[in-house]
């Protein structure tokens, strides 16, 4: 499978992955694995973040969406140089 962000630019790079949110297929330099809370129910409706946090990998303009939420506090797991949020 080919990186979909790399055939819009007219390369042939082997993907790494899936965005989790659009399942585009990336590439290692257009993958953003970001650190994804895992929450649990207790009774009475109370939901508790847990400790340890799962991986999500996204691709920019997912990972640019999900950031206007706020709340999710995206905070990346490698690089800086992941994904580059596109200018809208």
């Amino acid at each position: 499978m080919l990186c979909f962000e790399c055939s819009n630019a007219g390369k042939s790079r082997e993907a790494v992955g899936l965005c989790h949110h659009c399942s585009a297929a990336l590439c290692a330099d257009h993958a953003c694995v970001v650190a994804d809370p895992v929450t649990t129910v207790y009774p009475m409706t109370r939901t508790v973040v847990l400790p340890q946090k799962a991986r999500q990998l996204l691709c920019a303009t997912c990972r640019g969406a999900l950031q206007q939420l706020g709340p999710l506090n995206l905070d990346e797991e490698t690089s800086k140089e992941c994904c580059p949020v596109p200018v809208s």
